[in-house]
């Protein structure tokens, strides 16, 4: 069953013998640039002596408080959920946590997994992902298989655009100490994205599975656009086999 891209999804949560059923507006690439934006990663330096921290839970948080459209199976006093002043933050934590861990559960397929054997064509580039979209009609989660999106060869014009900006750092000091901010790449990774895509396999748009390029930028989403060019970008694994005459020396 491919990805409708222009809907709704379902995350539906089993704690303690009971089923929760949360439901998310179709996230903006404004909201996801808001998420990324969130994401803490930074470098303190305080007397010779540096920490580099990093947080991206926060900004997960954040994104379902935003995208989320109702809430069924929580006790309410009989009350309508939506008429409660902040319901949204008073979900438990542990729902709000687990509902941004299934919104951006995306991951690239390795090499070795994937059912394609053919050697690769010149001027293409091809990605498969997995994610967990959107509930079943059994209130299953379930993930999603052969995400496929092909692209045109990134010049290298495009690759130092992703180089220089994932390189990117704000420094803030005073007298006492300072630290480096690292703000992130994936608002560049979404615009190359919707410049190098030709098609994809595994998604809809209004039920159709034949999408222009056009209509692809329009409706993909985000994080699937930032999972697949992180993976266009990374290197190619080199494969090292043990010299033998080494091991008996």
């Amino acid at each position: 069953m491919p990805i409708e891209l222009n809907a709704n999804r379902v995350i539906v949560i089993h704690d303690r013998k009971h089923s929760y059923k949360l439901e998310f507006a179709k996230i903006t690439r404004p909201m996801w640039e808001r998420y990324f934006g969130r994401i803490v990663h930074l470098t303190e330096y305080q007397k010779g002596k540096s920490v580099t921290s990093f947080d991206s839970s926060g900004a997960r948080v954040a994104l379902v408080e935003e995208a989320i459209l109702s809430a069924e199976g929580y006790a309410s006093s009989g009350e309508d959920l939506a008429s409660i002043a902040g319901w949204k933050s008073l979900l438990p934590i542990s729902h709000r946590l687990t509902a941004g861990n299934s919104l951006t559960s995306v991951a690239p397929v390795q090499d070795d997994e994937g059912d394609d054997d053919s050697p690769l064509a010149l001027g293409v580039e091809s990605v498969t992902l997995r994610a967990i979209w959107t509930a079943d009609e059994d209130g299953q989660m379930v993930m999603q298989e052969g995400l496929k999106h092909h692209f045109r060869t990134p010049t290298h014009e495009q690759q130092r655009r992703y180089s220089r900006d994932s390189a990117r750092s704000r420094v803030v000091s005073n007298s006492r100490s300072s630290k480096t901010e690292w703000l992130g790449a994936q608002a560049t990774l979404m615009a190359l994205y919707d410049e190098l895509i030709e098609r994809v396999e595994g998604y809809t748009v209004n039920g159709s599975e034949d999408l222009s390029k056009e209509t692809i930028a329009e409706f993909m989403d985000g994080y699937h656009k930032v999972a697949a060019m992180e993976s266009i970008f990374s290197p190619a694994q080199v494969r090292v086999d043990q010299d033998e005459t080494q091991e008996q020396d």
